[in-house]
This record gives C-alpha cells, sequence and structure tokens, in this order.
C-alpha cells in the first residue's frame, strides 16, 4: 500500500513540474511580448494547443520564416505538394497551430495586416521540414510564416513596432514559443532591392548594401530572440527573365555572396525553373525547401 501511495505522489509530482514548466514558458513568452510592447492580447488568448498532441507540446523545434514572395511561396498546389507529415506544424498567420499543409502562408484568419498575402502559394516551407524530418526522425517541427511579398531589405529592418515586418515576426515568434524552442531563421529575400529605383522613386532600395543591412538583421534577430548563435540559411536570388527592369539584380546576388557571418549560410537557386520573371514553379519550391534543410543540417552538425 505504502509502495502504491508512494508512486501515487511520484506521479503527481511529475504531472505538476510538466505543467509548471509549460505555464512558465508561456509566462515568458507573454513577458518578452509585453517587455517590447508587441503583445496583442486578442491574438494569443485562445487555445493555439488543440491541434497539436499533448506529448508533442513544449518540445517543437521552431523556424521563422522570413523575406519576400519566394518564401511566402507563389506555386500551384499539387499532389507533391499537398503532403501532409503527423510531425509537421504551422503557427498561421490567424496565431493557431494548424497540421502542416500548403499554403503555409496563408492569409485566412490574418491578424497582422502588415504581412498579409492574399496569392500565397506553394513555397518551400513543408518541403523544408518534411526533408530535415528524414535527418532526425525524432523532430517535431513547427513552421513560423513571416514573409510578404514584394518587401526591401530596408522594409525589414527592426522596428518593434507590431505594424512592421520585423515587430510582427518578432511578436509571433515569441507567441508560438510556448510549444517549444526556436532553432533557426529560413530568409529569402532581393528581388525588391534589384529593381531599377526609377521603377518606383517612392521606395528605397539598397542593392549595394545589402549584405550589410542583411547582417544587421540577423544580429538585431538573435539578440532579440536571446539566441546569439542561432542558425540562419538565407537563399540568394536566382535568375530573372525581366533584366531591364530588375537591373540591379546582378549587384544584389554578389552581395549575397560577400555574406560572411557566424552560423550562417546561403543556398543557391540560378539553376531551378521559374514560372514567370521572378517567382519558381511549384517542383523548384519544392527543391529549395530541400536546400534549406540540407545546409541547416549541416550547419547544426559542426
Amino acid at each position: 500500500m505504502k509502495v502504491w501511495s508512494r508512486l501515487s505522489y511520484l506521479v503527481i509530482g511529475l504531472v505538476i513540474c510538466t505543467l509548471g514548466i509549460k505555464l512558465q514558458k508561456s509566462a515568458q513568452a507573454d513577458q518578452l511580448l509585453r517587455r517590447y510592447g508587441i503583445l496583442k492580447t486578442s491574438a494569443i488568448k485562445h487555445d493555439q494547443s488543440k491541434p497539436v498532441a499533448a506529448n508533442f507540446q513544449g518540445k517543437m523545434s521552431l523556424f521563422i520564416l522570413a523575406g519576400q514572395s519566394n518564401m511566402s511561396g507563389s506555386g500551384p498546389l499539387t499532389p507533391a505538394s499537398s503532403v501532409t507529415h503527423p510531425r509537421v506544424f504551422v503557427f498561421g498567420n490567424d496565431y493557431r497551430w494548424a497540421l502542416g499543409t500548403e499554403p503555409i502562408d496563408s492569409a485566412s484568419g490574418q491578424v497582422d495586416q502588415v504581412s498579409e498575402d492574399k496569392s500565397a502559394g506553394v513555397g518551400p516551407g513543408m518541403a523544408f521540414a518534411t526533408e530535415l524530418l528524414k535527418y532526425d526522425p525524432e523532430l517535431i517541427v513547427g513552421l513560423i510564416p513571416c514573409a510578404k511579398w514584394d518587401t526591401t531589405i530596408q522594409q525589414w529592418q527592426k522596428d518593434l513596432s507590431e505594424d512592421t515586418l520585423y515587430g510582427s515576426c518578432l511578436k509571433r515568434a515569441y507567441a508560438a514559443s510556448p510549444m517549444g524552442e526556436i532553432k533557426g531563421i529560413l530568409f529569402f529575400q532581393g528581388e525588391s532591392d534589384a529593381l531599377n529605383p526609377q521603377a518606383d522613386p517612392s521606395r528605397i532600395y539598397f542593392p549595394n548594401q545589402w549584405a550589410d543591412k542583411f547582417i544587421t538583421l540577423v544580429k538585431d534577430f538573435r539578440q532579440d530572440l536571446g539566441k546569439p548563435e542561432l542558425p540562419v540559411v538565407f537563399a540568394q536570388i536566382g535568375t530573372t527573365t525581366f533584366k531591364k527592369k530588375l537591373s540591379n539584380w546582378e549587384t544584389v546576388k554578389a552581395q549575397q555572396k560577400t555574406v560572411q557571418l557566424p552560423a550562417t549560410e546561403m543556398i543557391t537557386t540560378d539553376d531551378l525553373a521559374l514560372q514567370d520573371q521572378v517567382h519558381f514553379t511549384t517542383e523548384s519550391y519544392l527543391i529549395i525547401g530541400k536546400r534549406f534543410a540540407r545546409k541547416f543540417w549541416k550547419l547544426t552538425q559542426r
């Protein structure tokens, strides 16, 4: 009888301990959101955990997906891109967890209007997650889509307001963090900075300073996430059939190639097929996702 009593106390203690850890993580995320002044109460009050099995909660490897349209995705849905996986989840633009499925950057229930993409299609996100699970089948992957079509590197610079791309992305990362730990950032941007400045004089482009702007962005994210060595993998822009309008295309590509930053690696995309002037085919997005996963895995195994 005494043995069963002790076992009962032990089980109860373990349950309380586990619950305490989850509550502590949730409270820490809430405190960080309030500290940065980017807490939108209505966005995080509801129960986010229902689609996620109890034994997965708090154990996710979380990834921020940032940049512009080629990260958001513009590929048409195909049977190959419609695959789901029981260990891949998405913290959607509605601030709710769901089983991962393309398009992961869907604008359904969008909370942060600053990053709304009504035309989002298949991107590299799900392909990244499913490929990563081939390296470690025990992972539980959580994707946090933050990308926004037609944005410049300047628009991604640090501003903690939730009405900015940076502030919104940071808020989402903290809101999702009770489910696990931020493990990396995937970034795909640069097409807009390749535009001829005369195309839209009201916008600020930095084709010749892209590398410096990107390095600053990575350092800011690492500082504000409290992870000074957070792995970052970014994609170099590929090819274009619109060189006249995108007159600084090669300048941006050259800038991206010069990036030197600890725990940061680049993948290339210029061998992949396009569906228009700058956006990839669905098949190409799946390859890009796999390249992100391979590079991330190699980066973390050093």
